[in-house]
């Protein structure tokens, strides 16, 4: 039995009934219209929402979102993403979100498929995610289609979602056989992600189900059924009051230029550059050093991997979201880049040893994401190349980056924000700016008059020294095959990584034709604990003991390459992402405050912060990026609200508003 905060969930129990048809043991009722799948999901869904007709609601748009409970086999998804294809004047881009408690096995998804879809099938089935709880992104068609699966029980994640749905498709086993999915609780939380207007259709016109749908705000009207059934269910969503406390995210604004400037080069500002250049975004990366990759990013190498917890925590969500956005962002072509290998963990210390024999017993997970060995816990990671990473992603036609600028402070000109210098000339201009300065962010929007005080957006300076060496100098670790973590780790050099050693000249490099090096790290120094190059080598071989007692050979201090770096990291260890908040309003009345949430917050047009991802800008930035982006363009959340109110970069603003109200 699985405990209540396992995120592994129960796949989909396929198996024909008594007439042969495809159905579900659980709920006991069969998959689709015993009369056809594809013609079910034509003739009910797509038409049923306007998308069969000429034109279809889709015609002419940037974006379209559809939102469906039930993905089932996914034939609904893979007819309407044939459809699309099919039309002439489509949207751009369309987003398909579908809840779904019992994900089908990839290879259930492509044998039951419709012949005529069965390359799509075989597309999304390349793509297709692991059995757990949360929300899974997919990229598909060249990125032109985009489907969001949110696994788990959709009363709990339809309100954690955050979309503006263009039509719906409620679908799902028949109400008697699966009551929770056509509850008006969950109707209503339907129609707080529904936009004015859209339609929604069903297969199903039980009473119930038409009564939840009125009472939610949605207008009915009963049409001749498909495949036997005497009648099928169309609505138009027309609530007759306002939305309040629920806003619907709104698309970047047409009469704006889709041009960024992003202040710093590092990890988080790579990827974020990365990810609107990619969404057709124009962006200027402006970097204060001679290159990118400085400060936290600083280091050759690093490692990315998966966080586990007893209670699946807030990191342990974010580090998993994180390792698929990193294989998205990372090119095709990303070997010499990127190592993807499980690491082991083990513990570094008492407390920490506890803690892991707890995971052992409530962390269930697919075992290519997190298992129990004799080692210690195997985690999905990748070893990247920190600098090789930043330049793949901001080697891109649509991105201009200029070193050596220094930044002084931000202006709000009308639609546009104005970077200047200390002297106040202009050193870009664009209706976006993303700060992923790093440290300098809080100083830099405290410079420009966006909060009262760097302490507003704290974030502490932790210095890191880590050293590389060949490793043949090191026997007992040179046939490690995966990156090690406990008191230190130890990894080996991607080769994009090594290569930079040798190409800078390094003697050293040179002895080595096969790049083959160990990193070795890494200290956590704050000012007053800095150490010495020498002292850190100690510090880290210290870290090594438990995995191995045998020393390096007595010639390896020549061969030793130091690196320094300094991560940010914000009070509470979690990253701020978001749209930053106008507290000017507040501030002039505290008060207001008292009862405020964070989505209720105004937020200054334009400004949006990525920083403090301390020692996991590797594990985050492609995520941050992807869910900054998406913020922006109004396109669905690839993150549960719970978890971007955790990255707000407003949530320490707004608690000590709350502490000055209620003073």
């Amino acid at each position: 039995m699985k405990p209540p905060s396992s995120p592994l969930l129960d796949e989909a129990d396929l198996a024909p009934d008594a007439s042969g048809q495809l159905a579900s043991a659980r709920y006991g009722d069969v998959y689709a219209s015993r009369a056809g799948a594809l013609g079910q999901a034509r003739a009910v869904y797509l038409q049923g929402c306007g998308l069969l007709d000429s034109p279809a609601r889709w015609a002419g748009r940037d974006q379209f979102t559809i939102l469906e409970t039930g993905f089932g086999l996914g034939v609904n998804f893979l007819a309407t993403w044939a459809a699309w294809r099919a039309d002439p004047v489509r949207c751009a881009r369309l987003d398909y979100v579908s809840l779904e408690l019992h994900p089908v096995r990839a290879a259930d998804l492509l044998r039951h498929a419709p012949p005529e879809l069965q390359s799509l099938a075989a597309e999304l089935a390349a793509h297709w995610p692991p059995p757990v709880r949360g929300l899974h992104r997919i990229e598909l068609d060249d990125a032109r289609v985009h489907l969001l699966l949110a696994f788990g029980d959709a009363t709990d994640l339809a309100p954690r979602l955050k979309l503006a749905a263009d039509a719906l498709y409620l679908d799902g086993f028949a109400p008697a056989r699966n009551p929770a999915l056509w509850t008006p609780e969950l109707f209503r939380a339907l129609a707080r992600l529904t936009r004015p207007g859209a339609p929604a259709a069903s297969y199903t016109v039980a009473h119930a189900v038409q009564k939840g749908l009125s009472q939610a705000g949605f207008e009915l009207a009963l049409q001749p059924g498909w495949g036997g059934k005497q009648q099928r269910l169309q609505a138009t969503f027309n609530p007759v009051w306002k939305r309040t406390r629920h806003t619907l995210p709104t698309p970047w604004p047409a009469a704006l230029p889709r041009h960024a400037v992003v202040i710093g080069a590092g990890l988080a500002g790579a990827a974020c550059a990365h990810a609107l250049a990619r969404s057709g975004w124009t962006v200027d990366v402006l970097e204060a050093g001679a290159h990118p990759a400085r400060g936290g990013s600083a280091m050759p190498a690093g490692l990315a991997h998966l966080q586990p917890s007893a209670d699946d925590n807030l990191l342990s969500r974010l580090t998993r979201a994180g390792m698929a956005a990193l294989r998205r962002a990372l090119p095709p072509d990303a070997a010499d880049l990127a190592q993807f290998v499980p690491a082991t963990l083990t513990p570094a210390d008492a407390a920490e040893a506890r803690r892991m024999q707890d995971w052992r017993r409530t962390v269930q997970l697919p075992p290519e994401m997190a298992q129990w060995t004799e080692a210690g816990w195997q985690v999905d990671s990748a070893v990247l190349a920190n600098q090789a990473v930043c330049a793949a992603w901001l080697a891109s036609p649509r991105i201009t980056l200029r070193c050596g600028v220094q930044m002084a402070r931000l202006r709000h000109d009308g639609a546009s924000w104005n970077v200047l210098d200390a002297a106040g000339h202009s050193l870009a201009r664009a209706p976006q700016i993303v700060l992923a300065t790093a440290l300098q962010t809080p100083h830099l929007l405290a410079a420009s008059g966006l909060i009262p005080g760097p302490d507003w957006l704290p974030l502490r300076a932790l210095r890191g020294q880590a050293q590389a060496l060949p490793a043949r100098l090191w026997p007992a670790l040179r046939d490690l095959s995966q990156p090690w973590m406990g008191s230190g780790y130890v990894l080996r050099l991607p080769e994009a990584a090594a290569r930079l050693l040798q190409d800078a000249g390094d003697p050293a490099a040179q002895v080595d034709a096969h790049h083959d090096w160990l990193l070795i790290g890494a200290t956590f120094e704050t000012d007053d604990q800095s150490l010495t190059p020498e002292q850190a080598w100690q510090h880290n071989r210290a870290g090594l003991s438990a995995l191995t007692t045998s020393p390096p050979r007595p010639d390896h201090v020549g061969a030793l390459r130091h690196f320094a770096g300094v991560r940010a990291a914000s009070t509470d260890r979690l990253p701020y992402c978001g749209p930053l908040a106008d507290l000017a309003p507040l501030r002039a009345k505290p008060q207001r405050a008292a009862g405020k949430q964070l989505h209720e917050l105004p937020r200054l047009p334009g400004l949006a912060v990525c920083a403090g991802l301390g020692s996991r800008g590797l594990t985050l930035a492609p995520l941050l990026a992807e869910f900054l982006v998406a913020t922006l363009e109004g396109t669905p959340l690839p993150l549960e609200t719970d978890l971007a109110d955790a990255l707000d970069p407003a949530r320490v603003a707004l608690r000590r508003l709350r502490h000055g109200a209620a003073s």
